[in-house]
Formats: C-alpha cells, sequence, structure tokens
C-alpha cells in the first residue's frame, strides 16, 4: 500500500505518523488480511484514506469523529458517508440528513419549493464537506463485512498520534466526537486552543427511532463565524 500517494496534502502533515513502527505493523497487518482474509473487508482498499485526500489539509477547520466504517458493503472511505448512486442511506447518514434539515435549514417550516431545492442539493458522498475542510473520520479506518469494531485495535495508535499531531500544530480546529469510541480519543486533543463538541454517534438515536439532538451544525458555522468569518455549506 503507497500510503503517501493517497493523502494528498497530508503528506507532510502525516509523514512521522507514518514512520511510526506500531503504525506501520498494523498497517502491513490490513495490507495482508485485504489480500488473504476470506472475510470481506470494507471499505474498497483504495478508499481507506479517501477521508484525508478529498479533505484539503491546507482548509482543515473541522474534524468529526465516529466510530468505525459501514460493515454492510457501502463505506466509501468518508465516515457516514454513501455512495451518490445510493436509493436510500444508510440510517447514520439519513438522521444526520434530517437533523440538518431540522435544526440548520427548519424544513418543516418553510415552504414546499424552497423544501425541495434544499432536499436536492444534499451530497450523500460528503465529498462538498470534506472540500469545505471537514474531516469526516472513523477512529478505525477499515472493518471487517458484519463485524462492528473489528480493526479498532489496529487503528488506535494511527487515529491516537493523528489527533496528536493535528493538536500540536494548530490551533482552532473544532472537534466534533460522536459516540463513545470517539469520546475516548478527547485525551489526545489540546482543548485549550481548539474547540470540542460532543455528541450521541448517530446510529443511537436512529437505531432506536429518536431525535438526534445535536447541535454541532449550527454551532460549528457560529464558531467558525466568530473565529475567520467563513460557514460550512451543509
Amino acid at each position: 500500500m503507497y500510503i503517501n500517494s493517497l493523502v494528498g496534502d497530508w503528506e507532510r502533515i502525516l509523514d512521522s505518523v507514518f514512520k511510526d513502527q506500531k503504525v506501520l505493523d498494523n498497517l502491513g497487518h490490513i495490507n495482508r488480511l485485504y489480500r488473504i482474509s476470506p472475510i470481506k473487508i470494507y471499505p474498497e482498499q483504495e478508499n481507506v484514506f479517501k477521508a484525508f485526500k478529498e479533505c484539503p489539509y491546507s482548509k482543515l477547520s473541522v474534524v468529526i469523529l465516529l466510530q468505525d466504517p459501514y460493515h454492510d458493503g457501502s463505506a466509501t472511505g468518508i465516515a457516514t458517508a454513501n455512495s451518490n448512486n445510493t436509493r436510500i442511506l444508510s440510517p447514520s447518514l439519513k438522521i444526520i440528513r434530517d437533523t440538518i434539515y431540522r435544526e440548520v435549514y427548519k424544513l418543516y417550516s418553510i415552504g414546499e419549493a424552497e423544501r425541495l431545492a434544499i432536499e436536492s442539493q444534499f451530497d450523500p458522498t460528503l465529498v462538498s464537506w470534506a472540500r469545505q475542510g471537514i474531516l469526516m473520520l472513523n477512529t478505525a479506518l477499515t472493518v471487517e463485512a458484519g463485524h462492528p469494531q473489528s480493526h479498532q485495535s489496529y487503528w488506535s495508535r494511527f487515529t491516537e498520534l493523528v489527533l496528536r499531531k493535528l493538536s500540536d500544530i494548530n490551533s482552532g480546529i473544532i472537534y466534533c466526537l460522536w459516540g463513545k469510541y470517539a469520546d475516548a480519543y478527547s485525551i489526545y486533543i489540546n482543548s485549550n486552543s481548539n474547540t470540542i463538541l460532543r455528541c450521541t454517534h448517530p446510529a443511537y438515536a436512529s437505531y432506536r427511532g429518536l431525535p438526534w439532538d445535536c447541535t454541532h451544525f449550527n454551532d460549528i458555522n457560529k464558531y467558525l463565524k466568530d473565529f475567520n468569518n467563513t460557514t460550512i455549506i451543509w
């Protein structure tokens, strides 16, 4: 796996991470699993680092951290995203979209034409978010088919080092930690110079048929507006 060719302008930032011996050992093991495992590994190997590739480091303003990729075959390499030709959104992505409609665009209190216009613009690939500087990252970047959390141990060192590195060299980054697996990594983030927002994982609400009480989309835009006079188009 030729790592550095897959992460775009993150290469300089992640160079020391990819030189860590434990990271190298784990990546070597994952590479072997893609070749020999009788169980399918998701996402496709060429998309393992897609979240970095699609989010230019030069634009980074938000890190949204979750658990691991979809284990049903719909993982794309960007956390919670679906492919562009998806007919039915994954439960997590659907509740994220519905929360944005409710909290940001107030779709339930606007006219039909405006509602349809906003709905038609939703990007299930989340590439449009990534290109605005949102790193949609899982704590584990691979998973066995049908076995959530199966690769957590292979990625813990990588995720720790990435967060440490970002925290050391950046200030003003907004970190959204969705779920207990993501929240466990808060110890590697400098909360004095960055903003940490916490919420349950969207799947938690989805599986229980509950609204997802996450205000982070509006919160992010408020922080960015105050910090550098920008906002995210969700």
